[in-house]
């Protein structure tokens, strides 16, 4: 009785662990088959992916960072006015801008005043979203957001709106699309 109780045990966190990863493989995998959305002139704050903090046009724009976390890969900076950048902290791209990131201050969650360069921001609804961006994205769902994707192949670049209750913007994130 007991060897069968565990043969069962096994075969079903087998399972579950097969359908996590096929959904983590289908959400990579729908990024990569959604059509092509031209980002080119997308920037967040005034700056776009691959600028660098350390240009004088930022620096002039931003100063120094409020605050930082970093990792193995990137430097997370906190800049004035709510934006947040990931750059790359190794020697010849140091500063690099892989990342931009609107995001809400911990007093409101849709207060910010930056916005994407077709007037998107924080609080906006998922459909102000689709009628601007249009119809080629993907969706996925990550920390109990729900997330409209769109890529520009071309660029390599990804702009990801976070929706959270009633579908209203939460997060923005403009990416080079090799970030995870």
């Amino acid at each position: 009785m007991g060897k069968m109780h565990d043969k069962r045990k096994f075969i079903i966190v087998l399972i579950i662990i097969g359908t996590a990863l096929g959904f983590y493989v289908y959400s990579a995998f729908s990024e990569k088959l959604t059509k092509s959305t031209d980002l080119s002139d997308e920037s967040i704050g005034g700056f776009k992916v691959l600028d660098n903090i350390s240009s004088l046009e930022f620096i002039r724009k931003y100063g120094e960072p409020i605050d930082q976390d970093n990792n193995n890969a990137y430097d997370y900076y906190y800049w004035k006015g709510g934006l947040k950048t990931a750059s790359i902290n190794k020697e010849e791209h140091k500063g690099k801008i892989m990342r931009l990131i609107i995001s809400s201050t911990d007093d409101d969650l849709f207060e910010n005043s930056l916005q994407t360069s077709k007037g998107i921001k924080l609080g906006s609804k998922k459909a102000d979203v689709l009628s601007k961006y249009g119809d080629h994205y993907y969706k996925s769902y990550e920390q109990g957001a729900d997330i409209i994707g769109y890529i520009d192949h071309k660029r390599n670049i990804t702009l990801e709106f976070w929706c959270v209750q009633g579908g209203r913007v939460a997060e923005i994130r403009l990416d080079d699309a090799e970030v995870m």
